[in-house]
């Protein structure tokens, strides 16, 4: 058969259920968490800071992404060897987490469509209403439907929780898992003395004789048969694109870096350019590595290591971007010296307003304008170093 004629027979699965569903469902769900995650403003980052002094928020470093690989190979070969046991643990850990993301996130949804807050309590009723109805119906035909709609939150409340201060961390976190995903979806079947891909059969539940499934992934189902795609196939690239949206919010911050970071030289255009930003660019390429990963299984007919797509499609648009606006150093390394500037002055700041007994409104926005003409000497200065001397650091 020509590459033409299976193309031909390919292409028509690829925009009818369920396939579309899942890719429109999955990229939705990247976006939006991704868009809530970031933290976009300078007060933003002042809390972000603050959560990971006190614990309630992970600055993701390159020994977290390196014992990603070791730990979810673990937690896989536990979840294959014991799945009659841990898919009960798994149902109540999926359940609690999506409990307290929507709980947290009613709050904001109920804002952004005007109807205030929300009371607590009120909240929290919800919450546990859906997590319930969730479990009552998890093993009927519409149960989906519930699991789709937690999954999405449970999403954004782990990008909230998990940060990256540079793209190095969550780069070497996606090689790391790419590799994971890779050797026990090809390189397992080898292995094991049925020949079974053990991520295949960890996910599916095939290996389960109990009536549970485990609920960690996304399912769309049809007539014709059902798509899935795990939650980690969202939330790992998920944290770099979360990063992504917050370096395009601080390289917009301060219009004075526009005329550095322009390679023509004009500012103009450089603030042109930047409205096609590196959110923008994983998101897309997220969709087309998903859609690679839909013609992959078709061609082979059988299950695919999504991140073995995923991953180069996300990544590379980014780098390619990075690289030609010579901004590649500057996203590589992050700002954490200038975060750590910009949280020593808000202390001072604090510091002296005790002292004097409080502020006046005037004197508050004399102060910032201040702090935001330093601010923005100090990144002009930097990025103007780094694109004349690009160079990353592993």
């Amino acid at each position: 058969m020509s590459a033409m004629e299976t193309m031909a027979l390919i292409v028509p699965h690829l925009v009818s259920a369920p396939l579309v569903p899942l890719a429109l469902l999955v990229v939705t769900v990247l976006s939006l968490a991704t868009w809530a995650a970031a933290d976009t403003t300078v007060q933003e980052r002042q809390i972000q800071r603050h959560k990971e002094e006190t614990g309630e928020s992970v600055a993701l470093t390159k020994v977290h992404a390196v014992g990603f690989g070791v730990m979810a190979s673990l937690g896989l070969l536990a979840m294959w060897m014991w799945s009659n046991v841990l898919v009960y643990a798994s149902l109540v850990t999926f359940g609690l987490g999506s409990f307290v993301s929507i709980q947290q996130s009613l709050p904001g949804i109920l804002s952004s469509l005007g109807l205030g807050r929300g009371h607590h309590n009120l909240n929290t009723a919800i919450s546990g209403l859906f997590v319930l109805a969730w479990f009552w119906q998890r093993n009927e035909s519409n149960a989906w439907i519930f699991q789709d709609i937690m999954g999405g939150f449970t999403i954004a409340l782990m990008l909230k929780v998990l940060k990256a201060p540079s793209m190095s961390a969550p780069t070497l976190l996606l090689l790391t898992a790419f590799v994971y995903d890779v050797f026990f979806v090809f390189v397992t079947p080898y292995l094991t003395k049925s020949g079974e891909s053990i991520m295949e059969a960890a996910a599916t539940g095939a290996a389960l004789t109990v009536k549970e499934t485990i609920p960690m992934l996304f399912r769309i189902p049809s007539p014709s048969g059902e798509a899935m795609l795990g939650f980690g196939d969202v939330v790992l690239p998920g944290i770099l694109v979360t990063f992504l949206k917050e370096a395009d919010a601080r390289l917009e911050e301060d219009s004075d870096c526009y005329g550095v970071l322009a390679t023509t030289g004009s500012t103009k255009k450089s603030w042109w350019s930047r409205r096609w930003g590196y959110h923008l660019t994983a998101v897309l390429g997220y969709a087309l590595g998903l859609e690679v990963t839909f013609v992959a299984m078709m061609w082979s007919n059988k299950g695919q290591p999504a991140l073995l797509y995923l991953v180069p499609c996300t990544v590379i648009p980014v780098v390619l971007l990075a690289s030609k606006r010579h901004e590649l150093s500057l996203l590589w390394n992050g700002w954490g010296d200038i975060d750590q500037v910009e949280g020593e002055e808000e202390e001072e700041d604090e510091g002296y307003i005790e002292e004097q007994g409080g502020e006046s409104e005037y004197d508050g926005d004399k102060r910032r304008s201040k702090r935001l003409q330093e601010k923005s000497s100090k990144m002009a200065g930097r990025v103007s170093l780094i694109a004349s001397n690009e160079t990353i650091s592993l």
